[in-house]
């Protein structure tokens, strides 16, 4: 990549037309999780969600700057989608904030997507930050390119580059769910859970992907606003580390993000020298890092070991180019260790229960390593509740690995860490940390495929 000066960047904007929006940053992204509070509908505040609210028009300017638009393709209900988020910025501002939906739709999109003189192209082109909200991102992939399923190849429509153009102004794109999994520039996840991940592996596929646990991507990728690895939501929840670093692992890509619910990882300075990275909200962003990682094969199954995980909370940043985290406030975990053995984690990976219609056990990957990072412990396992084979997960505090604990603005602690080694294969196996897992989650039965 080449990059170029701050302040080269900065006259370049001024020349094609940033400063009519105000002092927005360049090419910010704001990436939340899922499940993102909402101030309005008739609810409670919620202030960690109102904070990134509060992102996402500092960015654009200030409220007298900002006009937003809203971007429900991904939903089944695009309008009913969009008017969430409009009621909500309005509960937050009333009538100073202008927000609109821009109504692009994958019932009609084909009728105008490639028309740079249509209705939407022009209103793209008039506003400066834009909420993609959560659903099905292949439903906005579809939308904003032409795709060819039999040449596996895409061109640009009218509307990526309105997009675009708007973002090299200094437009501030937001998402949430799928709104966030749709933004980066390399392959694109679309489907699947961490355990049929682990056993079976990747698959490729244009388009929306059957609704089962298979882990699926769009190898053609996202609308290409993050390049620096791929993404993930509902992250924590919903126990997707299994499913990213396989990923990650099928397709070479060094770095993985993982953005957990009502969180936001904020990148300003976008594709320059002096991109930066922040975390806001509620819990945390996991961040995995591939570069020493070494997958490989036990009895047929598939393993890898050498990954290191870094998880960053409210308060932290991360330089993505130096790969480097930085906690703030918060100080060293070393030398407050508890004195404890971490008992082996059951369900690792928030199984998703049928019959409960939910995730169970969820955050049960990131508690255990938090667990560690405030123990003496060096080591700690976790199992899936699947079988056939079961996974187990080894996390290990080797040389580098550091916990760190803090209070964030609403004087809740909030603890981050680095470096932690990540290993997952088959269990038992008898010569490795992964064969002492209790003998009792030896009878755990398959378990069903999840409906979504």
């Amino acid at each position: 990549m080449h990059w170029i000066t701050k302040a080269a960047v900065a006259l370049s904007l001024t020349c094609v037309g940033v400063a009519q929006f105000g002092p927005a940053l360049a090419g910010s992204l704001v990436l939340v999780g899922g499940n993102w509070a909402f101030p309005g509908s008739g609810g409670i505040e919620e202030d960690y969600g109102v904070s990134i609210y509060e992102e996402i028009v500092n960015l654009a300017g200030g409220l007298s700057n900002a006009k937003i638009g809203i971007i429900s393709t991904a939903s089944s209900n695009p309008a009913r989608s969009a008017g969430f988020y409009i009621e909500d910025f309005q509960a937050l501002y009333g009538d100073s904030v202008d927000v609109e939906w821009v109504p692009i739709t994958v019932s009609d999109c084909a009728g105008y997507k490639n028309d740079s003189s249509s209705a939407i192209a022009n209103q793209i082109s008039s506003r400066n930050a834009f909420v993609f909200t959560g659903g099905d991102q292949s439903f906005i992939t579809e939308c904003f390119f032409n795709e060819n399923v039999a040449t596996q190849s895409r061109t640009d429509t009218a509307l990526i580059r309105s997009l675009r153009d708007q973002f090299t102004k200094g437009a501030v794109i937001a998402g949430t769910s799928a709104g966030t999994a749709v933004q980066p520039g390399t392959e694109m996840i679309t489907n699947g859970e961490s355990y049929e991940g682990l056993r079976d592996g990747s698959n490729s596929l244009i388009g929306s992907p059957p609704f089962d646990n298979t882990l699926y991507y769009n190898p053609l990728g996202g609308l290409g606003f993050f390049n620096y690895g791929i993404l993930d939501s509902h992250f924590s929840e919903r126990g997707r580390q299994g499913r990213i670093i396989r990923l990650a692992s099928d397709l070479g890509i060094d770095t993985a993000f993982g953005v957990d619910e009502n969180t936001a990882l904020v990148v300003t300075d976008t594709d320059t020298e002096d991109v930066n990275f922040k975390v806001l909200g509620q819990n945390g962003v996991f961040i995995a890092d591939l570069t020493g990682a070494e997958p490989g094969e036990k009895n047929g199954n598939w393993t890898i070991s050498g990954v290191k995980a870094t998880y960053l909370t409210e308060g932290d940043t991360y330089d993505p180019l130096t790969k480097t985290a930085t906690f703030g406030s918060k100080t060293s975990l070393k030398g407050s260790e508890v004195p404890s053995e971490i008992p082996n984690t059951e369900n690792v990976f928030s199984y998703f229960d049928d019959d409960l219609g939910n995730w169970t056990n969820q955050r049960a990957f990131t508690n255990t390593a938090i667990a560690l990072f405030g123990s003496t412990s060096t080591t700690a396992t976790g199992t899936s509740l699947e079988s056939d084979p079961t996974y187990g997960v080894t996390l290990t505090k080797g040389l580098g690995a550091e916990g760190f604990s803090g209070v964030d603005g609403l004087g809740q602690t909030r603890v981050s860490f680095k470096d932690l080694d990540v290993a997952i294969a088959p269990t038992p196996e008898p010569s490795s940390l992964l064969g002492l897992v209790g003998a009792g989650v030896l009878g755990v039965g398959l378990r069903r495929k999840r409906k979504q």
